[in-house]
C-alpha cells in the first residue's frame, strides 16, 4: 500500500466500484487498452492504494508487511510466518505497522 498523494497516472484509466463485504466502497482501477489491474482503493482507507506490483519496472526491493484476504491463500503461497495476517478485511492501516 501506498499514499495516494505519491501517485501520478499517465494516460486513461478504468474504475470499477463494489460494495465489499464490510460495506466500505472497493474501486478497482484498471487499463482501458488492455484491462491490467494497475492500483485499488477502499473507502475505509482514504489517502491510501493498493498498487498491483506487476506494474512496476522492478518489484524486487518490496518486502511484505502484512498479508490480508489470508483466507484466500493457497497451500503453494507460503509466506514467512512472522509477517501479520489477517484472515479478511482488517480495520488496520499501513501507518499501524
Amino acid at each position: 500500500m501506498f499514499s495516494e498523494t505519491n501517485l501520478k497516472l499517465q494516460g486513461e484509466v478504468g474504475e470499477y466500484k463494489l460494495k465489499s463485504e464490510n460495506g466500505s466502497e472497493v474501486t478497482r482501477v484498471f487499463c482501458l487498452t488492455c484491462g491490467s489491474s494497475i492500483f485499488g482503493k477502499n473507502s475505509d482507507m482514504q489517502g491510501y492504494v493498493a498498487i498491483s506490483l506487476g506494474t512496476l519496472d522492478n518489484s524486487s526491493s518490496f518486502e511484505p508487511e502484512v498479508i490480508i484476504f489470508a483466507r484466500n491463500q493457497k497451500p503453494w503461497d507460503i509466506m514467512d510466518k512472522a509477517i501479520t495476517s489477517f484472515i479478511k478485511q482488517p480495520n488496520w492501516h499501513p501507518e499501524d505497522k
